[in-house]
């Protein structure tokens, strides 16, 4: 069912004292590919300075640029437009990265050992939904117990974290029982902070499963960033000269047109 989104995305980040010499890379503009067209958007920055905008290796689309003053803050504002309608999703080759674990998604050897425990069906896709209620079995939804460098194994051991654990340890079972699988960020519809997925490659074609809600994704999801894993795909990324504290507001806000 094709659905028109709009889209807002919004990150401040406020030091405690002024930084300087700040390079940034950001990957806040979503792209178009069938299933998924951009009709209109809008980035700002603050301070406003020029950027360029490529693709890395992946295909994500990147905005980088520098912020050479002194700052106190950095933020980007992100507005547009969405059509999404998973009929016009086009079969599509998958490269060979995604079918092995990466430095996030090593299935440690409890991971290993509780996939061996699931009675899973052979079909592709109740297999696929069998690993959401495994993932959902074995974690807990808690905020601020993890970190954005928490891999799959310590998320399963300590049994809890948010949406980037879940998509890990989703990522280390698929991968490990020979599904073709990647990381997805992006934005779900209604309001928050941004949010993280996977897909399976199912009969050639990228299909959006999100075991931290236990579904699948519907045209209500704006895609981002593809990755191996987190590491793959930020939607923002920098370093800058200085010693400060910082504080980072995050909001966004998906509703149909």
């Amino acid at each position: 069912m094709s659905r028109k989104l709009n889209f807002y995305y919004d990150i401040l980040l406020e030091c405690g004292t002024p930084v300087r010499e700040h390079a940034f890379a950001l990957r806040c503009i979503p792209p178009s590919f069938p299933g998924q067209e951009i009709l209109d958007v809008t980035l700002e920055l603050d301070p406003q300075v020029p950027y360029t905008c490529q693709r890395d290796g992946l295909g994500n689309l990147l905005q980088i640029g520098r912020i050479q003053g002194p700052h106190d803050h950095f933020r980007y504002t992100v507005r547009g437009t969405a059509r999404v309608d998973h009929t016009l999703r086009r079969p599509e080759p998958a490269l060979p990265v995604y079918r092995y674990s990466s430095s996030y998604t090593i299935p440690s050897p409890e991971i290993i050992t509780y996939a061996a425990s699931l009675s899973l069906p052979e079909e592709p896709a109740a297999k696929a939904w069998a690993l959401v209620e495994a993932v959902q079995a074995k974690m807990t939804y808690v905020p601020g117990t993890t970190g954005l460098s928490t891999t799959a194994a310590q998320a399963f051991q300590a049994g809890q974290g948010v949406c980037q654990d879940y998509a890990h340890l989703y990522l280390a079972l698929a991968r490990h029982l020979g599904f073709t699988a990647r990381y997805v960020n992006g934005l779900p519809e209604g309001e928050g902070a941004s949010h993280a997925w996977c897909e399976l490659w199912l009969d050639g074609i990228w299909t959006g499963i999100d075991p931290t809600r236990g579904k699948w994704c519907d045209e209500g999801y704006i895609r981002f960033g593809v990755g191996r894993d987190f590491g793959d795909c930020p939607i923002e990324r920098g370093v800058f000269l200085g010693c400060t504290d910082q504080c980072q507001t995050v909001f966004m806000k998906v509703s149909q047109q």
